[in-house]
């Protein structure tokens, strides 16, 4: 059962569907989508494989599901920001360094959306899966396209120098997501030393396009 199939039901599913989830993306952020395994879930929630088995009837479509909560999380907190209008860069800025929060307090999730799906599943899916694999695809699109907004108004008003925005907005994500691979909490970690780092990615990686932020 799918995130989509679900969300509908009463909250204690929620919660069960939530807790499973989030053990789910650890299992796969530490293993891996071929190692890691229905067991593995189970165990990280000190609970039977049955409690797993009962939303979803493959490791697949618990992937899948990983993929969609992440790009809910991502997409529920960049597209107000990408709505808001205004200075362009201003704004690009907003979205990189709510971009990069959310990959530093939803790790496992951010992390299994970077790996992506198409190496892993490709020739390995149901009509049903491939199906899902291409709306998560449209979602990154989308999400993409956010981006390449604010990036091709700034280069219309010559906020930054000429260069192909379906080129570099690829670019602008990989200085983003390149959190991922680095990023670990600390025990002391706080919400304002992550801002502070959002804050710092954010700037670089607009400064890499060309353009100037300003508080």
């Amino acid at each position: 059962m799918t995130v989509a199939a679900i969300r509908s039901g009463t909250n204690a599913e929620e919660q069960n569907r939530a807790e499973i989830l989030k053990a789910a993306a650890i299992a796969f952020m530490r293993k891996g989508y071929s190692a890691a395994s229905i067991d593995d879930v189970a165990d990280l929630m000190n609970a039977t494989k049955g409690r797993v088995y009962h939303y979803y009837r493959s490791k697949a479509d618990l992937f899948f599901d990983v993929h969609f909560e992440a790009m809910r999380l991502d997409l529920d907190v960049v597209r107000p920001l990408a709505a808001s209008g205004g200075d362009p860069l201003r704004r690009l800025h907003a979205m990189a360094v709510a971009h990069i929060l959310i990959i530093m307090t939803q790790l496992p999730f951010q992390r299994v959306a970077v790996q992506g799906l198409e190496m892993h599943l490709a020739g390995q899916t149901t009509p049903e899966q491939r199906s899902l694999l291409a709306r998560i695809l449209e979602l990154r699109d989308e999400y993409q396209a956010l981006f390449a907004g604010p990036i091709e108004e700034a280069l219309q008003a010559g906020l930054i120098p000429p260069q192909d925005t379906r080129m570099v907005v690829k670019a602008f994500f990989g200085a983003l997501n390149w959190t991922t691979i680095w990023y670990r909490p600390g025990p002391e970690e706080t919400p304002e030393r992550q801002q502070a780092m959002a804050e710092e990615i954010a700037t670089f990686a607009i400064r890499g396009l060309g353009g100037k932020t300003h508080g």
